[in-house]
This record gives C-alpha cells, structure tokens and sequence, in this order.
C-alpha cells in the first residue's frame, strides 16, 4: 500500500477515534454530573483507542516513513503504540478545531437595567470620597 494511502487511513483513523470518544465518552462527561469530575480522562480514553486502532491496521508511521525514504525498517509493536498515541492525540487535536471554528457559540446574555438603576448606580459612586 503507498504511503500515501497509509497516512489517509491514518487521518481517517484519527476522525473515527474523535467520534467514538466524543460520542461514547464526551457526551456521557457531559450530561451525567457523577462522571462530569473525570472528563480528564479523555485524551487518554482517545490514546487507548488510538492505539487499539493502531494494533488493528498495523499502522507504524516509522515504517510507513522508511518506506517513503527507501529504506527497510520492520513494522514493530513500539512504532504502532507511537502511532496510536499520535493517532488518539491528533483526534483531540481534531476536536479542538472543530470546537473552535465549527460550534456555535452561546449567545451572549445582557443584563437588562433600567435607566434608573442606572441613575442610582453612578450617584452610588459620586458619593465615594476620593482617593
């Protein structure tokens, strides 16, 4: 397979990653206030799945890179835990910009005051004596 093809699947790895930690793990963090303290853990749920993914396609970026440089280098279990782990960290990377540039921000919310609370407000402050 072309390292091309290898590093689309890898991409595409990182995506499915992001999903399933955001859909299995994010959203429960999210609407369930027991687990709500342990979102933490996220990044490292997404490693583990990352590299479970990794361990499934035997993706080793080392050796995809070798591959691409034209020189031999074996497919090792160390160089698919490192590409797990860049895999589970590129879908957090992933969720930050989709986070980002992609949600849609919660309207902002102004207090209404009245013109004469407002009044009150600013000869509250006239009374202050100078510092």
């Amino acid at each position: 397979m072309g390292t091309i093809a290898i590093l689309g699947i890898m991409l595409l790895l990182a995506v499915v990653v992001e999903g399933l930690v955001e859909y299995f793990a994010g959203k429960p963090f999210d609407n369930i206030a027991a687990l709500t303290p342990f979102k933490w853990t996220l990044p490292y749920i997404a490693a583990v799945v990352g590299v479970a993914g990794a361990f499934n396609y035997q993706l080793d970026l080392f050796s995809t890179l070798g591959d691409f440089l034209g020189r031999a280098v074996p497919v090792s279990a160390l160089g698919i835990v490192l590409t797990g782990l860049a895999v589970g960290r590129g879908s957090n990377y992933l969720h930050d910009v989709v986070k980002r540039f992609f949600v849609k921000p919660a309207p902002l919310q102004v207090a209404e005051i009245n013109a004469a609370e407002i009044q009150a407000r600013l000869a509250d402050c006239e009374e202050l004596p100078p510092q």
